[in-house]
């Protein structure tokens, strides 16, 4: 990112890009799967605690990375940045010189305070790069875990940009996913994925309520401990893997999730852009 700042295009004002995004990360390994994210593209994992109740309960697995949580306000604070609330929005303040300002900045530069960004870690956003501690006060590093998967209790992992659990929550996000399942399933037909109907759901969300849509992406992953009949579930949108299979990568870029249905097409990261 840094090589290629100087092609970016600039902004408006003519300063370097502000650009920046969003990225969550799942890789699946025979029984265990590993998540990394930066900023606010949230993976819930659906657990069916009991066999004998349908009920599937959304566990949150990660943590948007938000300016206000202490720990982050607390460490963009140790590093000279500062957080603002503006209508409404916990921001990292964006602390640049007065854009008339001509020359090396000095102590009697005027620095103004631009309440920026509303996610404290992300890759990118190198506008938030303070040269005398050579620390990002956005900082570019994830939250790292690892989780058992047991086919006959996890039933979904939804990966989704915050356009998307910022019109449906988790728990929501899961229930849909299951109802959608069951309707195809005895219905005999599939006419749409789990990733697309959650997408297009968030979307009419959006619209209902007059707002401009956030970026909207989903990647949901249906594990199902059964060999189901696919002729009538397959589509371009999806893969099927088998979870009790060993992986098989065709190349060093295909270390992909390795569940029994993925309803979105292979692949290693889910990557949202934030505004």
């Amino acid at each position: 990112m840094w090589k290629k700042l100087p092609e970016w295009p600039k902004t408006m004002t003519g300063l370097p890009s502000t650009s920046g995004t969003t990225a969550s990360v799942v890789i699946i390994r025979g029984s265990k799967m590993y998540v990394a994210h930066v900023g606010d593209s949230g993976v819930v994992l659906g657990v069916q605690d009991d066999p004998k109740d349908d009920f599937i309960r959304a566990v949150e697995v990660t943590q948007d990375h938000k300016p206000e949580l202490p720990k982050e306000r607390e460490r963009i604070e140790g590093l000279g940045g500062s957080v603002i609330n503006k209508s409404g929005v916990n921001r990292v303040v964006w602390k640049r010189p007065r854009l008339t300002h001509n020359g090396p900045v000095r102590r009697s530069t005027v620095i103004d305070q631009i309440p920026f960004l509303a996610v404290a870690r992300a890759l990118g956003d190198l506008w938030s790069y303070d040269f005398y501690s050579g620390e990002f006060v956005v900082s570019p590093e994830p939250d790292t875990s690892v989780h058992t998967i047991d086919p006959q209790k996890h039933k979904y992992i939804i990966l989704g940009s915050d356009g998307l659990w910022n019109m449906i929550p988790p728990q929501d996000a899961i229930s849909m996913c299951q109802d959608h399942e069951e309707k195809n399933y005895f219905m005999g037909e599939h006419r749409q994925s789990c990733a697309k109907m959650l997408v297009n759901r968030a979307l009419g969300r959006w619209r209902q309520r007059m707002l401009r849509a956030d970026n909207t992406s989903a990647i949901v992953i249906c594990i199902s401990p059964l060999q189901q009949n696919k002729s009538n579930l397959e589509n371009e949108e999806e893969l099927y893997l088998n979870l009790s299979e060993s992986p098989r990568y065709s190349s060093p870029d295909m270390c992909v999730m390795t569940p029994s249905r993925c309803c979105t097409p292979p692949v290693k990261t889910r990557i949202h852009g934030h505004d």
